[in-house]
């Protein structure tokens, strides 16, 4: 399988594109975005949460990362999300899915809490940052993530806030519900520690953020991406995101094949689809 794999990207190299957009079986770099969605939230909260639904599970053998929000808390950079094969710093092996949580204000292991069955990452191959890393066998079905302030701390003369990272599987909505209620155990995914803007005001998630979700190891060509299928809407402090814009980034110049985004009003989801190869591409656009 993986010698078909390397034989399809050499004929890849080859191979040329249509309509200003990448062919199945043209090679793929690694990490490449396929999706961008803007939350339109305009003020800072000290919690968000995103509920989703799984409808195609990927698997675990290809690397695909939905990050659910890439932004700041009080000016310092974050993101997390869920991949499928995390992919673990001492040996560089995957480990299977989970969840992930990292910053790049700090390289300092004392600034993360890590669960029992988790570990942490100091990184250098995407800037030097520190990250939280716990293994999760997420499949298809229902869950709600959470990123919440927790706590603070004096470090030093500098007072810092703790954002705690979640995620609980969720029940069907019924009616009269608004969301969908928790009906399993919440599993802590560990904690990272945020630098204060101003010493009297704790440290809150900012506007602005971006969900998307990439390709990052695993994979050859376009055509080796698993297929997932996923739809989410995000809250801030309980409030639904009201609008927003889907976009795709264009690697290579082109546009990804076999993904498409869209805001399924009737769910009031982000519908986003992955590595469903000649799936009609919506186009890039707002919501509501």
């Amino acid at each position: 399988m993986v010698l078909e794999r390397i034989a399809r990207a050499v004929r890849s190299m080859f191979s040329t594109s249509t309509n200003d957009g990448l062919l199945s079986n043209n090679a793929i770099r690694l990490p490449s975005a396929a999706i961008y969605v803007h939350w339109g939230f305009s003020e800072p909260v000290g919690i968000m949460e995103w509920d989703l639904t799984v409808h195609v599970d990927p698997g675990d053998s290809v690397g695909e990362y939905l990050a659910l929000f890439n932004g700041t808390i009080d000016g310092s950079a974050c993101y997390l999300g869920l991949q499928t094969d995390i992919i673990h710093p001492d040996g560089y092996y995957g480990v299977g899915k989970g969840l992930i949580f990292s910053t790049w204000w700090s390289f300092d292991a004392n600034d993360t809490r890590v669960a029992a069955d988790g570990f942490l990452e100091l990184g250098t191959h995407e800037g030097r940052f520190v990250g939280i890393r716990r293994p999760y066998e997420w499949t298809g079905g229902d869950y709600r993530v959470a990123l919440s302030r927790a706590g603070a701390e004096l470090v030093g003369d500098r007072l810092t806030d703790w954002f705690d990272l979640t995620i609980e599987p969720l029940g069907q909505i019924t009616v009269g519900e608004d969301r969908p209620s928790p009906i399993g155990p919440r599993h802590w995914i560990g904690a990272i520690r945020f630098p204060r803007r101003r010493p009297q005001v704790a440290a809150a998630i900012e506007p602005g953020g971006l969900m998307f979700i990439e390709v990052y190891s695993g994979a050859f060509t376009w055509a080796d991406v698993a297929p997932w299928q996923v739809d989410v809407m995000a809250y801030a402090n309980g409030v639904p995101c009201a609008s927003g814009t889907t976009e795709y980034p264009r690697p290579y110049g082109k546009h990804v094949p076999g993904a498409s985004v869209r805001y399924d009003a009737a769910r009031s989801r982000i519908d986003l689809k992955l590595g469903f190869e000649g799936v009609p591409q919506d186009p890039p656009g707002t919501w509501p």
